[in-house]
């Protein structure tokens, strides 16, 4: 008597969940394409956090994002409740059949467990090595054993599913609409723009300690409005970021090619900001890897992080790293709430040199 071979796993529904910061969210895209090249038809949705919501807003291949609010636990226990249970009885109507889980989060391991998706993969991590880890997913993969890219290793999980893509077919994707377009440029014109071609300069990031000194911020862009280039300046809307561009603004000598929207434009017009530029500058952020997406060529700064992981993925990005003129601490030993400028060895010359060589490609 024949024995039928079992039918190949192909979901209709898939639920990746990354609860993490604007840039992990974006990097999570060439996984979303790879579902699509490899299972045709798929509808993949994301859960991610609210504030991070605009790096897939326009992204085709995303058929819903839902979103955590952090600040649900601000209005109390029963009202967080609440929210948590609509949340969940949202997914739950879904009828998932796979699900990714790419970050370390017990929300994820509950979901795991009670969705009901025929799949759940996720990572062995270190840190969850315990049984209940383990018994909330049927496809539990130790992490890379070489050190690879973020994109690559999300791009591993697919491996429990049968297949191994190859992770350089995949680029990042960030979709630009043509309001936020409009706001921008409108935005850039308002405060004297005269529609010449320009640098968009992002200093800031999340973390100071991912930031260069603002003197040297200033004499490049000395250097690059006196070669005749428009710099325009972006930033997000906080106090650090604010203060920090303010103070770069202090030390240029001729602010008359120089615009700034630090904190006037919303993630969706920064994304056109970066679209519309000749080049980018910036350092390791969720922009560097906007710029990424959206094939702006520029330069971007490292400096204690680990830069074969969070490189600027697929594009014509030349990365300046401050291990190559000091020593560093090992990025897994870094006190992210201190305010040491680990980037401040890289010389202006070196950052200079690369974007004028990049531009000139």
């Amino acid at each position: 008597m024949s024995v039928e071979k079992p039918l190949p796993f192909k979901p209709q529904r898939v639920l990746i969940t990354k609860l993490l910061l604007h840039g992990d969210v974006l990097l999570t895209t060439p996984l979303i394409r790879a579902l699509h090249h490899n299972y045709p038809g798929v509808e993949v949705d994301a859960l991610i956090y609210r504030e991070t919501e605009p790096m897939l807003r326009y992204n085709p291949q995303v058929a819903h994002r839902w979103t955590v609010d952090r600040d649900w636990k601000k209005e109390g226990v029963l009202t967080q409740a609440k929210h948590e249970l609509r949340l969940w009885r949202t997914l739950k109507a879904r009828r998932y059949d796979l699900a990714i889980h790419l970050t370390k989060t017990w929300r994820s391991a509950a979901l795991a467990r009670t969705l009901g998706a025929l799949r759940s993969i996720a990572f062995a991590y270190p840190q969850r090595n315990n049984v209940l880890w383990r018994s909330c997913f049927t496809d539990l993969l130790p992490l890379p054993e070489e050190p690879c890219h973020n994109v690559a290793a999300q791009l591993s999980t697919l491996t429990a599913l049968g297949l191994t893509p190859n992770a350089k077919d995949f680029p990042l994707l960030l979709s630009v609409n043509d309001a936020s377009r409009t706001a921008f440029l409108s935005a850039l014109q308002h405060i004297g723009w005269q529609r010449e071609p320009f640098l968009l300069i992002h200093p800031g990031a999340h973390y100071i300690y991912k930031c260069w000194e603002d003197a040297s911020f200033a004499a490049l862009i000395d250097a690059l409005t006196v070669r005749g280039h428009t710099v325009v300046l972006t930033g997000a809307p906080t106090p650090h970021e604010t203060a920090m561009v303010a103070n770069i603004l202090t030390h240029v000598r001729d602010k008359t090619r120089v615009h700034s929207l630090v904190g006037q434009l919303s993630l969706t017009e920064l994304a056109a900001a970066i679209d519309e530029a000749r080049f980018f500058i910036g350092v390791d952020s969720a922009p560097a890897h906007m710029a990424a997406a959206l094939q702006t060529p520029g330069v971007v700064l490292f400096g204690a992080t680990k830069v074969h992981v969070w490189s600027p993925w697929q594009a014509p990005i030349t990365v300046r790293k401050a291990s190559d003129w000091t020593t560093l601490p090992h990025p897994d030993s870094i006190d992210t709430s201190k305010t040491v400028r680990y980037l401040a060895a890289i010389p202006v010359e070196a950052v200079l040199e690369a974007a004028l060589t990049r531009m000139r490609e």
